[in-house]
């Protein structure tokens, strides 16, 4: 294959990783630069398709799973979404009962219910589960 031909295949590549970013075209894009290489070296094209194949082993199998457990690395207390309420004070702004009731959580209204038995009003609660749009709570204690 030809030198501009590496080089348009690397191009294509590092688009198509931009665009999913998971980096498994990041590490087809680097085995097409170092076939590139090779080609500017002057090898033939069976020694360009054994290097693009060995970086490509290499950067899929030893390289991209290094650089994936880095970015998706977390800090210990990263929580989003329904993770982030679980343990969260809340305060009952009507009797909580186990089929229904209002909290205040994080500023806005949610929908409640007991893990067991009846909460009265202005109770300080925890959140011990988000079941759909309903938060299960328990008694602060």
């Amino acid at each position: 294959m030809q030198l501009w031909m590496w080089l348009a295949l690397s191009g294509i590549l590092v688009v198509v990783e931009i665009l999913t970013v998971d980096l498994l075209f990041a590490s087809l894009a680097f085995s097409t630069l170092m076939a590139a290489i090779a080609n500017a070296f002057g090898l033939n094209g069976g020694s360009q398709g054994a290097i693009f194949a060995i970086a490509a082993a290499l950067s899929l199998f030893v390289l991209r799973p290094i650089a994936m457990k880095h970015l998706k690395k977390r800090p210990a207390d990263f929580a989003t979404n329904m993770e982030a309420l679980i343990g969260a004070s809340a305060i009952a702004l009507s009797e909580i009962t186990d089929n229904s009731g209002q909290i205040k959580l994080n500023g806005e209204v949610w929908s409640a219910r007991s893990e067991a038995g009846a909460i009265a009003t202005d109770a300080h609660l925890q959140v011990v589960s988000i079941d759909g749009a309903t938060a299960v709570v328990k008694k602060r204690g």
